[in-house]
């Protein structure tokens, strides 16, 4: 007689308790904000009370882990900033820069997403890849000839940007401001008298690169 052989399934649910996830608030603020400034009132702009976010132990969570750039002062309510945000050091070039954080509440535990915008200011000044350049030019240079310059370079972006260049007066070169692409400047020198080697062997220049400051 053959045995028979039986076979107990176990099933199992499985219940996952997932996050409330509400809606998001936006502050805007410029970037190199004093530690301890006062972004917004998070408190109040999400509606909750005072009393819920120490019981809650509410939290500040970033994308960028390492670093800890907003809090919440749980007597104010407010959010505030913790460490340095540096608007080129996130964001470097980009027209828009958002910080994505979360505020975090426990038991149960609830997310709202906080998107912190962050201006640019004037905090950096036009550099040269150089500090001097030397051109060498022939005297038979006829008068009206050009001659390109390097170009200066800005971290910050938008009308903090370098906006133009100025040349220090002389009486052999003007000084020609273009336009490129992403509306990045450059310079040319423009040849207004003729060189005479034997009258003047070096011509020394003064080059500014100019930003919105």
């Amino acid at each position: 007689m053959a045995s028979a052989f039986s076979l107990h399934l176990v099933l199992a649910c499985l219940f996952l308790s997932l996050p409330l996830v509400r809606g998001d608030v936006s502050y805007s603020i410029l970037e190199e904000l004093k530690r301890g400034s006062v972004i917004g009132n998070i408190a109040n702009d999400l509606g909750l009370d005072l009393r819920v976010l120490s019981a809650r132990k509410a939290r500040i969570d970033t994308e960028h882990d390492d670093v800890k750039f907003c809090g919440v002062n749980y007597n104010t309510g407010e959010l505030i900033v913790q460490e340095r945000i540096d608007r080129e050091g996130l964001c470097s070039k980009k027209v828009s820069c958002v910080m994505k954080q979360e505020l975090v509440l426990e038991n149960p535990l609830e997310i709202h997403r906080v998107n912190i915008h962050v201006q640019d200011i004037n905090d950096n000044s036009p550099q040269f890849k150089e500090g001097s350049l030397k051109l060498e030019i022939h005297e038979m240079a006829a008068k009206g000839a050009t001659f390109l310059l390097d170009e200066a370079h800005d971290a910050d972006i938008g009308e903090n940007a370098v906006q133009g260049y100025s040349l220090q007066q002389n009486d052999y070169f003007k000084l020609n401001v273009k336009s490129k692409g992403a509306g990045r400047k450059y310079s040319e020198l423009v040849l207004e008298k003729e060189l005479d080697r034997e009258e003047k062997k070096e011509v020394v220049l003064l080059l500014t690169a100019l930003d919105g400051g």
